[in-house]
């Protein structure tokens, strides 16, 4: 057992920092992207078209991707003081039982978005300024989100085997 969650956590890691390096891509361009708008729209009277539906489309997908690799490393705000005073196995299990309530919520919230996204493809809905299909961007927030579910997945199996370990 515990080396299919060794091999699934491996698979998770590799996926969640793949979309942490992508997302990291689309930050650097959506910074380069509202820098040179308002040098444009400042100096040149000029702004670049598009570069409003561009910066939200590109802050959706920046938050959709990094929402994995920030529970991988525990960064969301946790409140554990009532969890951290209980027994080792008992909070290990707690903890487990968070971590899959979070990974079945989180799957049904990316199931959602993905069916929001084949009802906005079969609407053919497109961006206003420079007429882009929207359903692309809802797909690609909805596999930041399933990956977001896998890694509370390893997490809590890791967080049972914890709980039946020997001390």
């Amino acid at each position: 057992m515990k080396q299919f969650i060794n091999g699934l956590e491996k698979m998770v890691n590799v996926l969640s920092l793949v979309l942490h390096h992508i997302s990291n891509v689309i930050l650097c361009i959506v910074t380069f992207l509202i820098t040179f708008d308002v040098i444009g729209r400042f100096f040149f009277n000029q702004p670049i078209k598009g570069a409003f539906e561009l910066t939200e489309l590109g802050s959706a997908i920046l938050v959709f991707f990094t929402f994995a690799i920030t529970h991988k490393y525990k960064e969301h705000i946790a409140i554990g003081f009532a969890v951290d005073k209980l027994p080792h196995r008992i909070r290990h299990v707690m903890e487990g039982c968070i971590e899959w309530f979070i990974c079945v919520m989180v799957s049904l919230m990316s199931w959602h978005i993905f069916n929001e996204a084949m009802r906005t493809m079969g609407r053919n809905v497109t961006t206003s300024d420079l007429n882009l299909t929207v359903y692309p961007f809802i797909i690609i927030a909805s596999i930041g989100s399933f990956v977001f579910a896998f890694v509370a997945l390893t997490s809590g199996l890791k967080h049972f085997v914890k709980a039946v370990e020997k001390t």
